[in-house]
């Protein structure tokens, strides 16, 4: 089967040409353009949550704040008419996964999410999780990633697995390097590469940076592409959109 995923950092401030309204009805006429089966998302806060639930009525989620006290989430949003969700969960990226804590050097709590999803036309799984890794330590970059990477050998045993993220990080670090190892990056396997950049230094300037990511466990990307919605010089978001056609 294909399934399309879509990994988008919603950016959780608000700067020139970013108000928050403006900014929805781009994100909204992006997903609506891109129809996809999977949205992995990043900096979802409250704001962002509340207009979600609004303007993605057709899909269910998997959703989690880092922490009591920390209303930022890197949730899940799945099409409802075309795939069931089995099991979900989320664990910290730090020293001890299974409970709120964050990483030593870390500018933040860091979690992933994940769920195990069905499709209602033939029964196949997958696994699809959910990630946004530190802005600050490369150590607790790398954490993240071999916990990551640990939890896929793991949960995923038998399944094919999606990866989406903003991951703060260059596809020649240690971080990226490591998630590699037991997975293949969407943008470098699929037929057509794109080069082209995810994130902009200032809101509104060129891209300078690809740190957004889907990565593939058992799985083949039969396409790879990164997409932005504009109103005049301003898209959706500081990170564009990166996605993927899935072959599982």
């Amino acid at each position: 089967m294909i399934i399309r995923a879509v990994s988008q950092n919603a950016m959780c401030w608000k700067t020139k040409g970013g108000e928050f309204e403006e900014r929805r009805e781009r994100m909204k006429r992006l997903f609506s353009r891109l129809d996809p089966d999977f949205i992995g998302a990043q900096e979802v806060t409250d704001r962002w949550k509340a207009y979600f639930e609004e303007d993605l009525p057709g899909f269910g989620t998997v959703f989690a704040f880092r922490g009591k006290l920390d209303h930022e989430g890197t949730p899940i949003y799945y099409r409802r008419d075309r795939f069931d969700l089995v099991e979900s969960g989320r664990f910290w990226l730090s020293e001890t996964p299974e409970k709120e804590s964050r990483a030593k050097g870390s500018a933040y709590l860091r979690i992933a999410c994940w769920g195990i999803f069905e499709r209602k036309e033939d029964g196949r799984r997958l696994l699809f999780i959910n990630t946004h890794l530190d802005c600050k330590s490369e150590r607790a970059r790398i954490l993240g990633a071999r916990i990551i990477a640990d939890f896929i050998g793991d949960k995923g045993a038998g399944l094919p697995a999606v990866l989406t993220g903003d991951m703060n990080d260059v596809s020649y670090s240690e971080a990226i390097e490591t998630l590699r190892e037991k997975m293949t990056d969407a943008r470098l396997s699929a037929p057509v590469t794109c080069e082209t950049n995810t994130h902009m230094s200032e809101f509104g300037s060129p891209a300078d940076a690809s740190i957004d990511y889907i990565l593939l466990k058992d799985a083949r990307a039969a396409r790879y592409s990164v997409e932005k919605e504009c109103d005049g010089n301003f898209p959706q978001s500081d990170h564009y959109a990166v996605v993927a056609d899935i072959e599982l």
